[in-house]
């Protein structure tokens, strides 16, 4: 155990400091972004993000309701079910006709449910003759679901066979055990979000009435990114905000319930064991300090010269790949560590996690450190604005993160700023190891000494 005033590891060291990405590189050098979001809210209440982008004739719109699993009542999987019902037939088209359209027109539709919302996209070429047909259907999808009697029971057996397949994932299972003891009595204490009995027991009506609800213009966030101007994205977003359902919005979420420590063991037969380390994480994303545990994890867990690959992987060869994610949600968020290992190592590879995640908030990451993380990061936003879809998917995230309009014009001058003792102080007062919660999940066997470092 090292005090607070333990100095940080020196550059030189073989670990932390010599990092083979760093050399030959001026890793102070970063691009600049100029991406002009514009900003309105629609008269029915939606609010709406937009990038104008020229070169090629696609738009990408998404919509995000916040219709996601915490919104489900006492019936466990209604708001699964009205998502996956909204391309099973509208009141004007059978689903059949739907996806022949999309089709025809070349258009992509998508759709994905989540903790805190439910999402819906649209890929379309931008010419009118396309775009016109193409987001009347998309409108005429979301706003009037016909809610078929007949397609609810088809979707409801591939929604509880795909929970049963989930459930049976080591991986989604250890992370839904977390959740279970982190959030329990809260919404997000069911991560998988339905039941076999709440799922049986939804009715054609229940889907109306939550749709009704959920579905509602002032309960929408909205991005448009493509070769559009101004006038034309308002239109599309009034045209869309106004065919939905009216007045109605989701309400804060209640604050998280305190943590506790808790270690975890679930019996599942096979040959690996998925183990995972959980930490609450209180802190939103538009906190100031948010992008100092952005590069820490960076620099714990993300590609092959994080801390953790370097030890876990390269050294000792105990696993193929280990993971960091700081995951903000609206009440309270989660930090998580995990990986896969031969059953026999899971107390020892637990252990050792425990003692570099402890050891890295004491002392902080290294000047290289960091500077590779801070270019990590920096391409994965210049990828992200550089391509339409994912400038759209990164603007949603931004907007449910209650994230400034200039956040990805400002967002590399911001980490440039942090210095490791920022990092570290960040951690510090964000990350108590005192909650951790750990789970593991696969055959209980008689536990082994790790094997020796790799030289």
């Amino acid at each position: 155990m090292h005090d607070s005033t333990t100095p940080q590891p020196t550059e030189n060291n073989p670990i932390y400091g010599g990092l083979v990405s760093a050399r030959g590189f001026d890793l102070d050098q970063f691009e600049s972004i100029q991406t002009r979001v514009q900003a309105w809210t629609t008269e029915a209440g939606t609010g709406v993000k937009f990038v104008e982008t020229r070169g090629l004739p696609i738009v990408d719109v998404i919509l995000r309701f916040k219709a996601g699993k915490v919104q489900d009542t006492t019936l466990s999987g209604l708001a699964a079910l009205t998502l996956y019902m909204l391309d099973e037939g509208s009141q004007q088209y059978t689903a059949a006709q739907q996806a022949e359209q999309l089709e025809r027109l070349g258009a992509i539709f998508d759709k994905q449910i989540r903790l805190e919302h439910a999402t819906l996209s649209l890929r379309t070429l931008s010419t009118q003759g396309v775009l016109e047909p193409a987001l009347a259907l998309f409108t005429d999808l979301v706003a009037n679901p016909a809610f078929h009697a007949s397609a609810l029971a088809k979707i409801k057996q591939a929604l509880l066979q795909s929970s049963t397949s989930q459930d049976q994932n080591p991986v989604s299972k250890a992370r839904n055990e977390a959740f279970l003891h982190l959030f329990s009595g809260h919404p997000y204490g069911n991560p998988l979000g339905s039941t076999e009995q709440g799922v049986k027991a939804v009715t054609t009506e229940d889907l109306r009435t939550f749709h009704q609800r959920a579905y509602c213009a002032s309960n929408l966030e909205m991005v448009v990114v493509g070769d559009l101007t101004l006038a034309e994205a308002q239109a599309l977003s009034c045209q869309i905000s106004q065919a939905l359902p009216q007045g109605w919005s989701a309400t804060e979420l209640p604050p998280v319930p305190p943590a506790s420590r808790k270690i975890q063991h679930v019996e599942q037969p096979g040959t690996s064991s998925a183990v995972l380390l959980a930490l609450p994480l209180n802190l939103p994303a538009n906190d100031t300090q948010f992008p100092a545990l952005e590069l820490a994890n960076s620099v714990l867990g993300e590609g092959l010269e994080s801390r953790l690959m370097q030890e876990l992987r390269q050294r000792r060869g105990l696993t193929y790949g280990v993971q960091t994610y700081v995951s903000p949600l609206q009440a309270g968020g989660v930090f998580i560590v995990e990986w896969e290992v031969a059953p026999v190592h899971v107390e020892g590879s637990q252990t050792l996690v425990m003692t570099l995640l402890r050891d890295f908030i004491e002392q902080g990451p290294t000047v290289a450190e960091l500077q590779v993380a801070r270019k990590q990061l920096e391409g994965q936003l210049l990828r992200s604005v550089a391509e339409n879809k994912r400038l759209a998917e990164l603007l949603t995230q931004l907007t449910h993160r209650r994230q400034p309009d200039d956040h990805l014009n400002t967002y590399i001058e911001r980490i440039k700023r942090l210095t490791p003792a920022d990092v570290r102080a960040a951690m510090q007062l964000h990350l108590d190891l005192s909650y951790t919660v750990q789970v593991s999940v696969g055959p209980s066997v008689a536990q082994q000494p790790l094997p020796h470092l790799e030289q």
